[in-house]
């Protein structure tokens, strides 16, 4: 007895093959809405006599619905980042900071400007906390010239112009 496989069933197989694929490529893919098709009967005529009379064949006519949806539209909204808080300024003008004392929330810059024609520093005076140095310190400032720092902590922060020691100022930060 042979082993081999006869070409017929080659021929088979493939057909077989041929026929699933071409199923599958007619099932409605979820989400779709199916396509519904009606044939309408063929008219047709009484058989033909033997006289001339013509034989009139109508082909069947194919009506097509196609139902369909409106698209579904979905929004997203953009992440909000928080805006930073605005920025304090505080002056150095006649030997004094104005204002003194300025409350702000966490992550605010607050940037003091030196309108005297002396110049002046802003020093953070030294807490238990802080107590190997100051917090913030800033180089000695001429006329027109700033210093900048942002306050990231809760607290209260208290400062002094280190060339004028009797200029004092507060932060208070919430």
């Amino acid at each position: 007895m042979s082993t081999r496989i006869p070409r017929t069933w080659y021929m088979v197989i493939g057909a077989a093959i041929l026929v699933a694929v071409l199923m599958a490529g007619c099932a409605t893919p979820s989400g779709q809405v199916p396509v519904t098709t009606q044939a309408t009967p063929a008219a047709t005529t009484p058989p033909a006599t033997p006289a001339a009379t013509p034989v009139v064949t109508t082909a069947p006519t194919a009506q097509t619905t196609v139902a369909t949806t409106p698209p579904v539209t979905t929004t997203t909204a953009a992440p909000t980042t928080p805006s930073p808080p605005p920025a304090v300024a505080v002056t150095l003008q006649n030997f004094e900071f104005i204002p003194a004392s300025v409350t702000v929330p966490k992550g605010t810059t607050v940037t003091w400007t030196n309108q005297d024609s002396a110049p002046h520093t802003i020093v953070s005076d030294a807490t238990p906390l802080f107590a190997l140095g100051a917090i913030f310190m800033s180089p000695s400032l001429g006329q027109g010239q700033k210093f900048s720092f942002t306050f990231n902590n809760e607290g209260t922060y208290l400062y002094h112009c280190g060339i004028h020691p009797f200029m004092k100022g507060t932060v208070t930060v919430t």
